[in-house]
């Protein structure tokens, strides 16, 4: 597979963003493990139980690790954007529309970084490959 430079700097941009994002969803999802930390106010207060927002922590974390390897980037930026529908749907309701902007800019990063490396999802390595000498027929 051949890459076009514009395609390289698309995908070099890409990387950057995701870089700053698993950087934040990092810290962010990590910070929710803490019991007595501002967000399990948070979540209680919007009604939500507390093994919602571990898991929310956990998606946050492995999704943001998994933005900065180019073959689990879409798998990571599709998790995270997912649990981002959901913080949107609750600030909304919420009445935080300042937050709602900022995670809808968020989700359009995260989808655009998803659509960037799509070609290089992990389970699609190899498969543009010529199929080895020993698998062509002869005759």
């Amino acid at each position: 597979m051949t890459i076009s430079p514009w395609k390289r700097a698309r995908l070099a941009v890409a990387w950057l963003l995701g870089l700053y994002l698993a950087n934040m969803y990092i810290r962010m999802g990590w910070i929710k493990f803490d019991p007595d930390g501002f967000w399990t106010a948070a979540f209680a207060h919007w009604g939500y139980p507390a093994w919602l927002r571990v898991s929310v922590g956990w998606i946050e974390v492995a999704g943001g690790a998994m933005l900065l390897i180019p073959w689990t980037a879409t798998a990571g930026a599709l998790a995270v954007a997912s649990v981002m529908g959901g913080a949107w749907i609750t600030r909304y309701l919420d009445g935080r529309y300042v937050d709602v902007a900022w995670i809808s800019c968020y989700f359009v990063a995260l989808m655009w970084i998803a659509y960037e490396w799509r070609e290089f999802r992990f389970w699609r390595r190899g498969k543009d490959q010529d199929p080895p000498a020993r698998l062509k027929t002869t005759q």
